[in-house]
Parts: structure tokens; C-alpha cells; sequence
């Protein structure tokens, strides 16, 4: 799966829209966010949020050339999630950038230790670390999280889902909402013409 650089608005066409699309997309991550306790949030991602994100960095960046929007595209691609599978981004909630160099190096291997378990059963999160900026909700790590065919069913079917992190420093867990269930589940749902 990837991003098609020709679905990514840019220059003129997404000033027009952006406002809306940053509202859209703002909403759509609210119900993909999943707060660790009062220190880590994880927000599954999915095309959409991945392409609005794309689509400020491209504007951010004043990209608007073809070959610069379609080596976003690439980069944002890489984070979409395998054909049954999950994709996440790790937040650590810290404001503050001394706050934050003193707690990174306390949490070191958190990435490691997050984990879904659905219906009783566990998925162990695979990282892949990100080194961003060192203020705000700065994203930690991209997680993926690879789902048995009998995980996707009992998730699509309503089964109970929580998210943990299990760390020397730091633990937490938090069972997904209806909301965030039914909302995540779709990206569990075989696209058209592919096989369950």
C-alpha cells in the first residue's frame, strides 16, 4: 500500500482547503488517539491521516514540484500499515524540551515494550524509532502491529481491545472505547477484491 502523490493537494489547491481538511483530519486522529497514561499517547494512523499529515508537510515545506510531492508521498507511504495489519504512531506528552531530554533517556526501549491485546490474546508492537523535535507531543517511534486472522475477526467483531506499555519507568493501559474500536476495525476490513 502507498500514497498516490496525485491524491496529495498542494500550492493553491490546499490553501482553498485547508481549513477543512486540518478540521477532518484533527477529528479523524481524536478517534484514532489512544492516551498511556498521563505521559505516552499512540495515534493509528491510517491513508487519511497519513496524507493530511503529508499534505501540511508539503505546505510547510512549499513543496510543490512533482518530483518533491511524490518523494513525500514515498516517505509518508512507508508508514502505512501491512494488508491486515496496524500502523501507529508512539507520542511521548512532553511540553517542555528539558523536561523532555531528562525523561527520553529513563524511557529508553518504551517503544519495545507497547503491545495490543485483543480478546485475551497479545500483539507485541514492532519499532521503528523516530527522532523528531524535542518540544510538544513528540513522536517517539512508528509501531506496526501484525494481527492473526483470528485477532482481525474478534477485533471486527467487538471483542474487548487494550493498549499497554509494560517498562521498568513506565507502564500503563488503556482499553479502547466503542468509538475507537469500531473506528480502528476498519482499516481491518479487506479492501475490494482482495481476499480475507
Amino acid at each position: 500500500m502507498s500514497l498516490d502523490p496525485r491524491d496529495l493537494r498542494v500550492g493553491a489547491s490546499y490553501e482553498r482547503a485547508r481549513a477543512d481538511a486540518r478540521s477532518d483530519a484533527i477529528e479523524l486522529r481524536r478517534r484514532r488517539r489512544v492516551d498511556l497514561g498521563d505521559l505516552m499517547s499512540v495515534v493509528f494512523e491510517s491513508p487519511e491521516t497519513l496524507a493530511a499529515a503529508a499534505e501540511e508537510a508539503l505546505r510547510s515545506e512549499r513543496i510543490e514540484d512533482a518530483e518533491g510531492v511524490k518523494e513525500e508521498a514515498g516517505r509518508f507511504g512507508l508508514l502505512l500499515a501491512p494488508a491486515g495489519g496496524l500502523a501507529a504512531t508512539l507520542f511521548l506528552e512532553v511540553s517542555d524540551a528539558a523536561e523532555m531530554a531528562s525523561v527520553l533517556p529513563e524511557l529508553e526501549g518504551i517503544a519495545e515494550s507497547v503491545q495490543l491485546e485483543v480478546d485475551g490474546s497479545h500483539v507485541p508492537a514492532t519499532a521503528f524509532p523516530f527522532h523528531a523535535a524535542a518540544t510538544g507531543a513528540a513522536p517517539v517511534a512508528y509501531l506496526r502491529f501484525e494481527l492473526s486472522a483470528s485477532q482481525r475477526e474478534a477485533w471486527i467483531e467487538g471483542a474487548r481491545v487494550l493498549l499497554r506499555v509494560v517498562h521498568p519507568r513506565y507502564s500503563a493501559s488503556t482499553e479502547l472505547s466503542d468509538e475507537q474500536r469500531a473506528t480502528i476495525a476498519a482499516d481491518l476490513l479487506p479492501a475490494a477484491g482482495e481476499r480475507p
